[in-house]
């Protein structure tokens, strides 16, 4: 058995499903009053007993995944209650809350699927389900980040499944490579424009997709672009790109001084404040970084940040 976290499961549960194994799929949908994970939160579970996602920082994953593997023999659905309030005194919520958690036995892999496609020709989705029932459908619909992942109406919960976080970088040398290894860990996907063949072979061995041209490249609201140049003259394109896009987070690298320029000139080129105020330069929190993994933490902190506040992830 084997137990990974990732924020989108549901290609799991249908890898599962078409192999020809019962699966069940957990989510979160009440947290009292905090928790590590919020709401809409969501695990799938295998009746091998192998899993993927986290509901809580692992104090109760083991635990679920019996009770979903209990669930599939039953042919039932069922809300579990874990920490105060629960009947599984044994196991505790060291943070104090309480969490309850729906577990689906009976969505038709079917909706998986559509959501699973949905999501890699990203385009928002919504799976709208009883939980009183378990009936479920999946709805189109559009995200404009101001709404909450999960909505819970008495026994409706009606979960939002965006695209997932992808990061656009240019540039070349070390730094390049420092992020993707970065954004990976974090489970974003990764594409690279590379400014010489050098890092577009080391970004293409450290799994990213590889995009020669920049006008090449889609950008859509749950992409984050990040110019990483040390020669700041060849950043240009991807910056017009980026701000002729909805991207969430556009971070250009370099000093203050450099950034200072930089408004000159795009203010110069036709550009007014707004745009230029969604360029975060110098991109990257402040943590002194000196050497290309630090930058490559600062900037992916940045932009999670950066999503988080857009997003209410």
């Amino acid at each position: 058995m084997s137990h990974r976290f990732a924020d989108n499961v549901l290609a799991d549960l249908v890898g599962w499903a078409d192999a020809g194994q019962a699966t069940a799929l957990a989510t979160l949908i009440n947290v009292e009053p905090t928790g590590p994970r919020p709401t809409g939160s969501q695990m799938a579970v295998a009746a091998s007993g192998d899993a993927v996602g986290f509901l809580s920082g692992g104090c109760v994953e083991a635990a679920l995944v019996e009770e979903c593997r209990m669930a599939m023999d039953a042919g039932e659905n069922k809300v579990v209650r874990y920490g105060e309030g629960s009947p599984y005194l044994d196991i505790a919520l060291p943070c104090g809350s309480a969490i309850d958690v729906f577990v689906d036995t009976a969505l038709d892999v079917e909706l998986a699927r559509r959501i699973v496609a949905a999501q890699a020709a990203r385009q928002p989705v919504r799976l709208l389900t009883d939980i009183a029932t378990g009936a479920s459908r999946v709805a189109e619909t559009e995200d404009d980040g101001g709404r909450p992942e999960l909505i819970r109406d008495g026994d409706s919960i009606d979960r939002l499944y965006r695209p997932p976080l992808r990061l656009v970088v240019a540039g070349k040398g070390p730094v390049i490579t420092a992020a993707v290894d970065v954004a990976r860990a974090a489970g974003m996907a990764v594409e690279v424009v590379p400014g010489d063949d050098d890092t577009a072979e080391a970004a293409k061995a450290a799994g990213a997709q590889v995009t020669r041209r920049v006008g090449d490249v889609t950008l859509d609201l749950w992409c984050a672009v990040a110019t990483l140049y040390h020669e700041h003259d060849l950043e240009g394109p991807t910056i017009e790109r980026a701000l002729g896009s909805t991207a969430f987070y556009i971070g250009a690298l370099g000093s203050r001084t450099t950034h200072a320029e930089r408004r000159s000139r795009l203010l110069a080129e036709g550009h007014n404040e707004a745009d230029i105020g969604r360029i975060h330069g110098p991109a990257g929190l402040p943590i002194g970084s000196k050497s290309p993994p630090e930058i490559a933490v600062s900037v992916l902190a940045e932009v999670l940040a950066a999503y988080r506040d857009r997003f209410q992830a």
